[in-house]
């Protein structure tokens, strides 16, 4: 779910419209990924072999992958771990668990001793299975040298692909619509995401009141959480905050349409879409004061304290009072900004190069 979703589709439709793909790449695809690729309309039968196959954590270790993976000189994932018993092939794997290469994070501190230890014991356990990668993919810098920080693996083994907007952004006749209607009548800010507890999604409803009990502003907010993560969020949050539900793919650009701004209060990230998602459709971008999001964005979004919910009040309230509807040249150039980042074609090549490469020093071996 989440990121792996956006990139995993992004990558396969980008191969699958490939000239000259190679004919012994095969593709397993979970049930979500396989729907949004009918989505986009995406033809998998160019590939050898596709198969829509669903893993669940280390339970993999159990299920039928590693006789699914039996044969095939190179293993990719595209965000691991891999949980294979064994393996005779290349194995190459995805990385983007910030919580193994930012161990002592504000979340992490925060949490009841229990939770803590079990938190740490889980990343561990994930930390050792990416020690058996034989390289790892990042999507940035800083990541790469986490992981070398942490000793997971060498510089050497380790290639940085930087994520990418999606191609989606820019084939409007790929979107699709919402199942739910937004309110035009208030100023209206989205969040994108699942809720994981480093997306820091609790924030949301105190922002919302400190910038009506402070600013005299009514702001809609509005999530993109699933049945269970919408049920277990506190009264206080579900009786502040809209929510639309999982979007796929191809229904995020009308979301981002419908919203007058994006906020994105992570405290930790490898990498994330939706600031490039949100700059592409020209929505202001109010994000966490993390280099996560400076790396990608630099001044073209409005940066906060994660912490501190009177600093993106104020900040939002500042802009609703003297901006709102008076920067489209400063959205226009942060849309071609982020064009000009990275693309899905490019970032394809780039993660077949190293799986082809891959493939060509285990025939030499």
């Amino acid at each position: 779910m989440g990121g792996g979703v956006q990139v995993a589709v992004s990558l396969i439709d980008e191969l699958s419209r490939m000239d000259d793909l190679p004919a012994g790449l095969s593709v397993l695809a979970s049930d979500e990924v396989h729907a949004n690729l009918q989505n986009v309309n995406s033809n998998c039968l160019r590939f050898g072999g596709y198969e829509v196959f669903n893993t669940y954590g280390i339970s993999t270790l159990w299920s039928q992958l590693d006789s699914k993976a039996s044969g095939f000189d190179v293993v990719f994932t595209v965000f691991g771990p891999l949980y294979l018993r064994s393996t005779c092939a290349v194995n190459i794997v995805g990385f983007a668990q910030a919580w193994i290469i930012y161990p002592n994070n504000e979340i992490s501190s925060s949490l009841p001793f229990v939770q803590r230890v079990k938190k740490r014991l889980k990343f561990f356990v994930q930390s050792l299975f990416f020690r058996r990668a034989d390289r790892l993919v990042v999507e940035l810098e800083h990541v790469k040298i986490g992981l070398v920080e942490q000793g997971i693996l060498d510089a050497d083994q380790i290639d940085v692909v930087h994520n990418c907007l999606s191609s989606v952004y820019l084939q409007p006749d790929h979107w699709k619509p919402m199942s739910v209607s937004i309110s035009k009548k208030k100023f209206s800010l989205g969040f994108v995401g699942r809720d994981y507890l480093h997306k820091n999604t609790n924030l949301l409803p105190h922002i919302k009141k400190i910038l009506n009990d402070k600013h005299g502003l009514d702001v809609d907010f509005y999530v993109t959480l699933n049945p269970a993560e919408w049920s277990a969020k506190s009264e206080f949050f579900r009786g502040s905050i809209r929510n639309v539900g999982s979007l796929k793919v191809v229904q995020c650009p009308n979301f981002y349409q419908q919203m007058d701004a994006v906020i994105f209060p992570s405290f930790l990230e490898c990498f994330s879409a939706t600031p490039l998602e949100a700059l592409a459709m020209k929505k202001p971008l109010f994000a966490s004061d993390r280099r996560f999001v400076r790396d990608v964005c630099g001044d073209f979004a409005w940066y906060f304290d994660p912490e501190n919910p009177i600093t993106a009040a104020d900040l939002i309230a500042g802009y609703i009072k003297n901006r709102a509807g008076r920067d489209d040249e400063q959205l226009t150039a942060a849309r071609e900004f982020v064009i000009k980042f990275s693309n899905p074609c490019q970032r394809a090549e780039d993660y077949l190069r190293i799986l082809q490469n891959a493939a060509i020093d285990c025939s030499l071996c």
